[in-house]
């Protein structure tokens, strides 16, 4: 089948694409470049588990067939992608079996991109590269985990350099599909075969773990442990579901839930709150699987980032990213552009705001991260405006929320969104309470320094910016302007009025100019 697709519009966009031949899912992701990162245009998955019923180290003749009719589904979507700009990669399936070759040559007649077959630790690193660069944070410490269909990958370093490579890739044949067909399934019960699934899995980890430098590294390191794929993801939202965790998987969580399942608390058959009905087969295999990470090397929380081996092929194949990027920046430049912001005001605002951080910020409690997310908002928050004008606060944090943004980190998107939601108008008291105590009262306090700058820039002239002074005195905020400003700007005038009614309920008072002064 041709996916040249020479005469389409896409072709000529910088379009991209890579799949996931995976032991579980096979994944697409349809991407175009933007600078040195790249937009996600679209997500393609289908569960082929073409790991299971593995007979005699051979893929099945069905699993071959459904893995083959979902390659031709894909290939429709990517007529307009060049054959050169696709990249295809086979995982733990696929190395492990013995007739692999005789699907590779099958999927050569569906798509015209050859299957790499690459091992565990290539694995690792790609994974690893993919969630470095999505976080863009070069130099901090961290261990990424994904557990698949037939292995668990793990990757440790700091991802220094343009290549984000990770000093310590490890791989071990341990994997959700494989552990599902070995363990469940049978006249066992539910809690006896997850019991004897976690033991096996603790055995082959502690065999592959404890002795390499991985573990040490965890140890001298103390890096921040990230996880992905879907049996991550599906375990964050059952324990969100189930009210055993907020903004990360604890080991306190983790622990509830496998009591659950081993008192027969949790019919996973029957159904769980926030699991998909797909993944239910084989969501106590990936339960054992994570509670014996976290027993082998004595970690105690774990942060879902929603990226997966894709990202990591695209970022080696398609970018020529430089160490020197500024993730953050590009995303948010990309998405201003998108939406047209008027770049003009969004540099006031964002003056404004660096101003009022600079003399309150650390009054506040506020971090420097804190500060820097500030400017982020205050070049996107009139990014609703091209939606419609009307509530253009809440389009504008709905689109951040939801979109993709390289660099930042789910939370820091979340954040992102509620500054901007929280610029004008009402303050959005129920939306703090999605994050922890602390969290909440710094992305109060940094919104109220938003929602002061929009105020005094509210005359989109350069001419009418104010040199505003902010004095903090705990939860007493004393607003200082030059004479005669507020009289010569009587909508700003009005409206920090109202501000100041707005930020009482909120337990903050803000004092105002005197009207002669």
């Amino acid at each position: 089948m041709n996916t040249q697709g020479s005469n389409s519009a896409e072709a000529g966009r910088s379009y991209g694409a890579a799949i996931d031949l995976g032991s579980n899912s096979f994944h697409l992701l349809l991407v175009r470049q933007v600078g040195a990162s790249f937009v996600v245009v679209e997500r393609l998955k289908e569960k082929v588990q073409l790991l299971g019923g593995f007979v005699g180290g051979r893929i099945t003749d069905a699993a071959m067939q459904r893995g083959l009719a979902c390659l031709a589904r894909f290939a429709q979507r990517l007529q307009a992608v060049p054959p050169d700009r696709l990249s295809m990669v086979g995982t733990c399936a696929l190395r492990n079996a013995s007739n692999a070759q005789d699907f590779v040559a099958a999927a050569a007649k569906v798509l015209p991109a050859p299957v790499q077959i690459i091992d565990g630790e290539s694995e690792a690193q790609l994974i690893f590269t993919g969630v470095s660069h999505h976080l863009g944070e070069r130099g901090q410490p961290r261990l990424v985990i994904d557990i698949g269909g037939g292995s668990t990958e793990f990757a440790c370093g700091l991802g220094g350099g343009a290549d984000w490579q990770a000093e310590h890739c490890v791989s071990v044949d341990v994997g959700c599909v494989a552990l599902t067909d070995q363990f469940f399934g049978g006249e066992h019960t539910q809690s006896a075969a997850y019991a004897a699934a976690r033991n096996h899995a603790r055995r082959l980890l502690e065999q592959s773990l404890t002795e390499s430098l991985l573990a040490a590294a965890m140890v001298s390191q103390s890096p921040t442990v990230l996880g992905t794929s879907g049996t991550v993801e599906s375990i964050e939202a059952t324990l969100k579901a189930n009210g055993w965790c907020q903004d990360e998987i604890t080991r306190e969580g983790l622990q509830k839930l496998e009591a659950a399942i081993l008192n027969d608390g949790l019919l996973v058959e029957a159904g769980l709150p926030g699991l998909a009905p797909d993944r239910a087969d084989i969501f106590p295999a990936g339960v054992a699987i994570l509670n014996a990470v976290f027993e082998v090397l004595n970690i105690d929380q774990l942060r879902y980032v929603d990226v997966t081996l894709l990202q990591g092929i695209v970022c080696e194949n398609l970018l020529m990213a430089s160490s020197q990027t500024d993730l953050k920046a590009d995303s948010i430049e990309e998405l201003a552009g998108r939406f047209d912001v008027d770049d003009a005001q969004a540099q006031r605002v964002a003056r404004s705001v660096e101003r009022l951080f600079e003399q309150a910020g650390e009054a506040l409690g506020l971090s420097i991260e804190d500060g820097q997310l500030l400017q982020c908002a205050a070049q996107l928050h009139e990014i609703g405006v091209s939606i419609n004008s009307r509530h253009y606060h809440r389009h504008g944090g709905y689109v951040i929320k939801h979109s993709e943004l390289p660099g930042f980190s789910e939370t820091e998107r979340s954040m992102l969104a509620l500054l901007v939601r929280g610029h004008r108008r009402s303050m959005p008291g129920l939306a703090f309470q999605a994050f922890n105590p602390s969290s909440a009262e710094r992305l109060l306090k940094a919104v109220i320094l938003l929602r002061l700058a929009v105020i005094l820039e509210r005359s989109h002239a350069d001419a009418a910016s104010p040199a505003a002074d902010l004095a903090v005195a705990g939860r007493n905020l004393t607003l200082g302007l030059p004479p005669g400003w507020l009289a010569a700007h009587p909508l700003s005038a009005r409206e920090l009025e109202v501000e100041a009614r707005q930020l009482a309920t909120a337990g903050f008072l803000l004092q105002l100019p005197g009207a002669g002064d």
